[in-house]
């Protein structure tokens, strides 16, 4: 079964290929049992890891709330049950409330299989005053489609993003946020970092919409991509939309090649090319992982560890 998924809130032109993705859903998958997550205490952190085994064809959703005034830390961990091994579809949905002045840090790490498909998507409602701060760390899979939703409907709501990514291979990544401001004074910032290998193909698709009664709102965007060999595909799709007028929004993209002066700078230091190249894969997401809150420090060491990060 053919399904529709990453859909861009407005068309551009069809010959680009990018208003949407389409992906083959294989039949019989499995629903897994729904994960609940409340987070009424300050301090607390929750870690979900998925090890998803060879062959996997499921499904499954977690809801997230935390509570008003809360502060909270979820990891959730992607990966296949042999790291970088083994093919499967998997498909999660992660639903989130945040409540008045609530705080919310999700850290999602994708380390998949070569030959694996995975449906990544984001529901977000953010109160007044509530802060939702995103961090989407991509080291490999074989096709992943990440898809984020965030509803900024009161006032002084804010979204966070900090996306780091490695595409290599044949590897398909495809992404699409949507900051959705409706609340005065609303704040978004997506920030997207990436190094792309070989022949793997990339799509960003960044929306921020101001609409109507989101007077003083803040978006802004950016990614910057580095492009380590001439086969790659990269598309990137930057999208402000505009309903009210006392707005600010930013949007931009910075996309080129290895820098010969730095290139040269480096070598004079004493590393070879094939070491510099290696150096500068994994830079953002070593980056990335670091940024964590503290009490998710030993999980990241950890993952730094099994990714010889």
């Amino acid at each position: 079964m053919t399904r529709e998924i990453n859909q861009m809130p407005v068309k551009t032109w069809n010959w680009l290929k990018v208003n949407e993705a389409s992906i083959e859903v294989p039949d019989g998958v499995a629903s897994s049992e729904p994960i609940a997550i409340h987070a009424s205490e300050n301090g607390k952190f929750s870690e979900l890891p998925f090890a998803f085994e060879n062959g996997a064809n499921t499904e499954g959703t977690v809801d997230i709330s935390v509570d008003e005034n809360i502060n909270h830390t979820i990891v959730m961990d992607f990966k296949s049950e042999n790291v970088g091994m083994g093919d499967g579809f998997a498909s999660v949905t992660t639903k989130i409330a945040l409540a008045k002045k609530a705080k919310l840090t999700l850290v999602q790490v994708h380390r998949l299989g070569d030959s694996f498909r995975f449906v990544n998507r984001i529901d977000a409602d953010v109160d007044e005053k509530a802060d939702f701060h995103l961090l989407h760390v991509f080291i490999r899979g074989g096709e992943i489609y990440a898809d984020l939703h965030s509803d900024l409907r009161a006032r002084k709501s804010s979204l966070h993003v900090d996306t780091a990514y490695l595409t290599t291979g044949k590897h398909v990544l495809d992404i699409n946020y949507e900051a959705v401001h409706t609340g005065e004074e609303s704040m978004s910032d997506i920030s997207v970092m990436g190094v792309m290998c070989e022949e793997s193909v990339k799509r960003f698709r960044g929306t921020i919409d101001f609409r109507h009664g989101a007077v003083g709102a803040k978006g802004n965007e950016i990614e910057n991509v580095l492009l380590l060999d001439e086969d790659v595909v990269n598309q990137t799709v930057p999208i402000i939309l505009c309903e009210e007028e006392d707005v600010e929004g930013n949007h931009g993209a910075t996309i080129g090649r290895l820098d010969e002066e730095m290139l040269y700078y480096m070598q004079s230091r004493g590393l070879d090319e094939d070491s510099i190249r290696e150096m500068l894969k994994t830079a953002y997401i070593e980056a990335l992982l670091r940024k964590a809150p503290v009490e998710a420090g030993q999980i990241m060491e950890k993952i730094r560890e099994e990714e010889n990060l």
